[in-house]
């Protein structure tokens, strides 16, 4: 009698961790996204820093921001609130920065925050880079709004296993 009640609650357990990992993967594109980013505005710092320029604030400030949003995403493991604002508000304000650098990289501010760019092709390559940037902030904003609606795939397969299992 008691090996029965020990295979019900082991199975109970798993049950209970598999919902659980799949509420953490809803969230696993950002969580990459932010990384990329994280890594992307660390080595834009540590450039600028071996440059001695001061606009490398920028990118300490983002390094930062970064960090805080993939602390976040670390929590959705525990945490199975559908929103998640420092993400959200990371991924507005790096649209922003993105948007402005490519301004930024036609002025002469361009000198300042690139200065290891030395001709007009490297200008397009660093744009094409940031304005691939700007698409990824974009598609992870629309993960989060269909997450914090309840309209990914997700959702569905969550129900679907809670239902079934």
């Amino acid at each position: 009698m008691l090996n029965k009640f020990q295979s019900k609650s082991v199975a109970e357990k798993k049950k209970a961790d598999s919902i659980k990992y799949l509420y953490f993967s809803r969230y696993l594109m950002l969580r990459y996204i932010v990384i990329i980013f994280l890594f992307t505005n660390l080595f834009w710092l540590l450039v600028l820093t071996q440059y001695q320029r001061w606009l490398g604030i920028i990118s300490g400030i983002m390094t930062i921001l970064a960090a805080i949003a993939a602390i976040e995403q670390l929590t959705k493991m525990h945490n199975r609130k559908r929103d998640v604002p420092a993400t959200r508000y990371y991924f507005w304000l790096q649209i922003g920065v993105n948007a402005g650098l490519v301004c930024c990289a036609f002025s002469p501010l361009k000198d300042q925050l690139f200065p290891f760019l030395s001709n007009m092709s490297s200008v397009y390559l660093i744009c094409a880079f940031l304005l691939i940037g700007i698409l990824l902030c974009y598609l992870c904003e629309r993960r989060i709004r269909n997450i914090r609606v309840g309209k990914d795939k997700y959702q569905k397969l969550i129900a679907t296993f809670k239902k079934n299992n």
